[in-house]
C-alpha cells in the first residue's frame, strides 16, 4: 500500500512538473516576444535597459525623495547594425536555449512516469540539458555585451558591465553544473541496471 502511495505522489510530481514546464515555455515565448518589441519600441531608436554607473536622482515619489540608480532604459539613435543584430540574438538565442532545455525536461520527465529512469537516452537528454543551460548563460551574455557596446558608443560614452553580465547567468551556470552531476548518477545507475540483468 506504502509503494502504491508513493507511486502515486511521483506521478502527482513528475505531471506538476511537466505542467510547470509548459507554462514556462509559454512565459519564455511571451517574455522573448515582449523584449524583441520593447528593443524597437521607439521609432529610429534602440531602447535598451541596462546597468549605468551609479549616481543619485531624485525620485518622482511625494514631493520627491533622493535615490541611487545603477541601471536605466536607453534609448539611443545612430546604433550601428551589428550591435543592432547582437541585441536581436541576445534575445532570441536566451529564448531558443532556455525554451529547448525545458522541452527537454518534460522529455525526462515523461520517461520517468514511464518508469524509465536509468538509461542511455535520459543520460543523453539531461547532458544536452546541461550544455544548453550553459550556452544560455554564456552566448546570449556575450551577444549582449557587444550590443550594449554599440548603444553606449552611439551615446558618447563606454560600456563597462562586462563582468555583471557574466554574473547574471551564474544560476544558470550551477543548474548546469547540478545536471551534469545528475549525468554521473543516470549513467551509474544505468551500468549497474546493466549488470544486475546479466546476472539474472
Amino acid at each position: 500500500m506504502n509503494h502504491i502511495k508513493q507511486t502515486r505522489a511521483d506521478q502527482n510530481d513528475l505531471n506538476t512538473a511537466i505542467m510547470i514546464g509548459a507554462l514556462v515555455i509559454g512565459w519564455l515565448l511571451f517574455d522573448s516576444i515582449r523584449n524583441l518589441v520593447g528593443l524597437f519600441g521607439t521609432p529610429g531608436a534602440m531602447t535598451v535597459t541596462t546597468r549605468v554607473p551609479a549616481q543619485e536622482i531624485t525620485a518622482s515619489i511625494g514631493t520627491g525623495a533622493p535615490a541611487t540608480i545603477d541601471s536605466a532604459t536607453l534609448v539611443a539613435t545612430d546604433v550601428n547594425l551589428i550591435s543592432i543584430i547582437c541585441l536581436v540574438l541576445t534575445i532570441v538565442l536566451r529564448a531558443i536555449f532556455l525554451i529547448s532545455a525545458t522541452v527537454l525536461g518534460v522529455v525526462v520527465c515523461r520517461r520517468l512516469m514511464r518508469g524509465i529512469l536509468f538509461d542511455r537516452l535520459n543520460s543523453r537528454v539531461t547532458f544536452v540539458m546541461s550544455i544548453t543551460l550553459l550556452a544560455a548563460a554564456l552566448a546570449p551574455s556575450w551577444f549582449e555585451n557587444m550590443g550594449l557596446n554599440g548603444v553606449f558608443a552611439a551615446l558618447g560614452g563606454e560600456f563597462d558591465g562586462q563582468w555583471l553580465l557574466l554574473a547574471e547567468g551564474a544560476p544558470l551556470v550551477v543548474t548546469s553544473i547540478a545536471l551534469g552531476v545528475l549525468v554521473i548518477v543516470f549513467r551509474r545507475g544505468a551500468t549497474l541496471q546493466r549488470d544486475t540483468e546479466g546476472l539474472v
